[in-house]
């Protein structure tokens, strides 16, 4: 198995829909930079749908590392309005407004790259519906021709769960390695 540091690091990592499970926060930081910087170095916009906690620490970040016309290439989201705002977990209500916001991205005419924090409100997640969504989400990926991460708390994942993400994402990154999943039945890109 072919393995990277990065997603940075991977190279010509134009398309495809990851799945990150990431236990320190200061790596998933700064993976989300390198990201952004990446996805700006290629022109493209980016959506970062992010929680509450963690947006302040991720805006100053770029308000310190990138300049106001990059800035406008970027947009932050909340992720309650995604994840929580219909329920736990709705996912209907969260492709709804996934294909608004990225409609207001295309407006522009440029690739666009996503990175989504997925959390929810119960103690245990339903696997099913996050298996309904990640399925979903993959054929949207595909279909678009997306880079989408989606980051994952490892603390917060059954080794269920987990199988079930490497099964439903074409890549798997860790805080430290960046590979293909052995287990995507997804199909090709």
């Amino acid at each position: 198995m072919k393995t990277t540091n990065s997603i940075s690091g991977s190279k010509k990592f134009d398309k495809g829909h990851v799945f990150y499970r990431y236990e320190d926060n200061q790596f998933y930081i700064n993976h989300l930079m390198s990201f952004i910087k990446n996805g700006l170095d290629s022109k493209q916009r980016i959506l970062i749908i992010e929680s509450m906690r963690t947006l302040p620490l991720i805006k100053a970040n770029i308000n310190k590392r990138f300049n106001h016309k990059q800035q406008e290439s970027i947009r932050l989201v909340n992720n309650f309005d995604y994840y929580l705002a219909n329920g736990d977990f709705h996912t209907e209500t969260i492709l709804t407004h996934f294909q608004e916001d990225l409609s207001m991205l295309k407006m522009k005419n440029t690739m666009i790259r996503t990175w989504a924090h997925v959390e929810w409100a119960s103690e245990k997640p339903d696997v099913l519906l996050l298996e309904e969504f990640e399925s979903t989400a993959d054929n949207f990926v595909k279909e678009e021709g997306l880079v989408s991460v989606c980051a994952y708390a490892a603390d917060s994942l059954s080794s269920t769960l987990d199988t079930t993400l490497q099964q439903l994402h074409q890549y798997i990154m860790t805080d430290h390695n960046f590979f293909i999943s052995p287990f995507y039945d997804g199909g090709s890109y």
